[in-house]
């Protein structure tokens, strides 16, 4: 498989909350998805005035798409998938285990053609339909959206992540110490009109 964390992955920068660890790295087959978008330069071939273009074109599409897919980044770590695209406008997009509801798998006749699969992340509450991220050409696609799956089931079992104080336990501990404040304040407010009231019985008063 060659989704892994050691050495031979290529080297990224993402930031880690506490507690955090990454699990895998998806690397990017280039060759592949550089052959896949040569797919829609045969129309160009059909004559033979186009083919030189066609040639310059491919040429432009090798260079060009070398340097895309190398800006292309997807890390799984244990509480979320964190996935950068760009060169220019870079975007990075952090995607917490328990929020994925589906991670599709598409392989049309022109990509399996080209070897390539696109991979579709779905998540609860996202604003419009179909995938929020897709990843094209993941190397051995299907063992890294089984690890993501397999990830994600295991975060939403074990609940908060080591070292995070549990979520219930917060609103137990905030609860208690609002029920201890309203208890004080009405102990002084007994305490008041029981003063009040000694004063009326008083006749001297």
């Amino acid at each position: 498989m060659s989704t892994t964390t050691s050495g031979s992955a290529p080297e990224i920068e993402i930031e880690l909350a506490r507690g955090e660890e990454v699990i895998a790295v998806a690397e990017f087959d280039a060759k592949s998805i550089i052959r896949y978008h040569y797919f829609g330069l045969i129309p160009l071939c059909i004559f033979i005035v186009t083919i030189p273009l066609a040639v310059l074109i491919a040429i432009g599409y090798r260079i060009w798409l070398s340097r895309v897919v190398a800006s292309w980044s997807a890390v799984l770590t244990n509480r979320s998938l964190h996935v950068r695209k760009g060169i220019w406008n870079k975007t990075e997009k952090t995607i917490p285990l328990e929020k994925i509801t589906d991670l599709s798998s598409i392989e049309g006749l022109v990509m399996r053609w080209a070897g390539v699969k696109r991979l579709g992340i779905e998540t609860a509450g996202q604003s419009g339909p179909g995938a929020l991220v897709s990843l094209l050409g993941v190397i051995d696609s299907d063992a890294f959206r089984g690890l993501v799956l397999d990830q994600r089931d295991r975060s939403n079992m074990s609940g908060p992540g080591e070292g995070d104080p549990p979520k219930h336990a917060e609103t137990a501990i905030s609860g208690d110490a609002a029920l201890r404040e309203i208890q004080d304040t009405l102990t002084s407010m007994a305490a008041d009109l029981k003063r009040v009231a000694d004063r009326l019985d008083d006749p001297s008063s």
